[in-house]
């Protein structure tokens, strides 16, 4: 769907996070005929024309309704609505519009690694004279970037695309990277192999060799998608030529993989790594981890804390413990139950023979310790964990137990909302309760 298909049409938008007041803009902007907002806490202040609501039963007469992302497909009200009008979404119609004006255009997507990843590819894209907006999942709306202008004056684009969102677009055509794939987000989507589905559709119009898919994520991504359409980053960009690039600031060996995967996918978009490379060394060295990935926060006798509130899966969590071989760290981990399976976690962190004490928070961590103990008996060592009953004990706890030259990770291995709005919440909480408790900040 094009936005020009929205002029003089009743639209409705249903969920009025960031998205939602992406499209509410897009709609105004197209010359809706009238918009429609529905949520569970109605906007106010909204601009003429548009009217709000609570009830979903609202948006059946709408002529297009504009999906946001948190809300599931296959939810009854959803499937309900879907038969009565058009449901579309905000990163399908900006594609839609990017495509139409030839915008080079980069998705990236994966369960975990999408971020760093597509900040990558937009960084190195810029150092080898293209540049680059990045924008998506990471934070701006799709629909805004292009709004806002942006996608003339040779101006290329890279989009962190969730599975949420990709589950929505239809008919895309462009350049593509995929990062790994593991259970994740089965509430929403119902099931793994659907959740791999979902993730993958974005890609499901684009033509051979036009996605770089990592060696972890292929044997699923062709499941899913036309073989012929993947490449892998080793056959684009040798892996001794990755191993020589800078990334001092970039912990963990998940990281080489993702700048592997970036450079890459930007090598399939035109970019000649011989002609710039010294730009393109001296910008992957000046690249720093983006906030809540293993990022240090604070520092406390000689124990340093450390950010990676970001991290929602138990894959996520062995790379940043990964990370830190050899170091004695201090994990905190729990939150929302999305029935992800921690047992292979659980057997890492007892293999590392004492050198990860685990400290649990709900409500993950009861299923998470009881996993711990139970690969600590089938080793024969005491379990490496004790449970507490929310993130200021645990960061109690840490604090009595670390020792100079330890490390405390927040690295939760699952969401944060059943306590907290959001990752972002989650983390300022974290560095609140460390300042509080006499940290300095880094």
């Amino acid at each position: 769907m094009r936005l020009a298909e929205l002029a003089g049409r009743r639209v409705g938008v249903w969920g009025h996070g960031r998205e939602g007041r992406a499209a509410v803009r897009a709609a105004l902007t197209a010359g809706a005929a009238g918009v429609v907002v529905v949520d569970a806490v109605p906007p106010v202040d909204l601009p003429p024309g548009v009217q709000a609501g609570a009830d979903v039963a609202a948006l059946a007469g709408c002529d297009v309704v504009f999906r946001s992302p948190g809300i599931s497909p296959y939810r009854e009200d959803a499937r309900a609505l879907a038969a009565r009008t058009t449901l579309t979404s905000g990163t399908g119609v900006a594609l839609a519009e990017f495509a139409a004006r030839d915008v080079p255009t980069l998705c990236v997507t994966g369960t975990k690694g999408k971020s760093t990843t597509s900040a990558l590819a937009a960084v190195v894209l810029t150092a080898a004279g293209r540049p680059a907006v990045h924008a998506g999942n990471i934070g701006t709306p799709l629909l805004d970037v292009l709004l806002d202008g942006v996608g003339t004056g040779g101006t290329s684009l890279v989009v962190e695309v969730s599975s949420y969102q990709a589950a929505a677009v239809e008919g895309w055509s462009g350049w593509g990277a995929v990062t790994s794939l593991a259970p994740e987000h089965l509430d929403w989507h119902g099931d793994v192999d659907t959740y791999y589905r979902d993730k993958l559709h974005v890609f499901a119009g684009c033509g051979p060799g036009s996605v770089v898919v990592s060696p972890q994520a292929r044997p699923v991504a062709e499941q899913h998608l036309d073989p012929a359409v993947l490449v892998d980053p080793g056959d684009v960009v040798p892996g001794a030529r990755v191993a020589g690039f800078p990334l001092e600031r970039l912990s963990g060996v998940h990281n080489v993989a993702n700048l592997h995967v970036a450079l890459a996918a930007c090598v399939r978009m035109g970019v000649d790594l011989d002609r710039s490379a010294d730009a393109v060394r001296a910008a992957v060295a000046d690249f720093r981890a983006l906030p809540h990935r293993l990022s240090p926060v604070a520092t406390r006798n000689g124990v340093t804390f450390v950010d990676d509130a970001l991290s929602t899966t138990p894959v996520s969590v062995r790379a940043a413990i990964d990370a830190f071989t050899g170091q004695r760290v201090t994990l905190i981990a729990g939150g929302q139950d999305r029935g992800l399976d921690y047992t292979d976690l659980a057997a890492a962190v007892v293999a590392r023979g004492g050198a990860v004490q685990v400290l649990t928070i709900p409500d993950t961590g009861a299923r998470f310790a009881a996993d711990i103990r139970t690969a600590a008996a089938a080793a024969g060592v005491d379990a490496p964990v004790t449970e507490t009953g929310s993130l200021a004990d645990a960061v109690a706890g840490a604090l009595r137990t670390a020792r100079p030259g330890d490390l405390v990770l927040l690295s939760p291995g699952a969401p944060s909302y059943n306590r907290f709005r959001n990752y972002e919440e989650l983390a300022r909480t974290y560095e609140q309760i460390l300042v509080d408790a006499g940290a300095e900040r880094v």
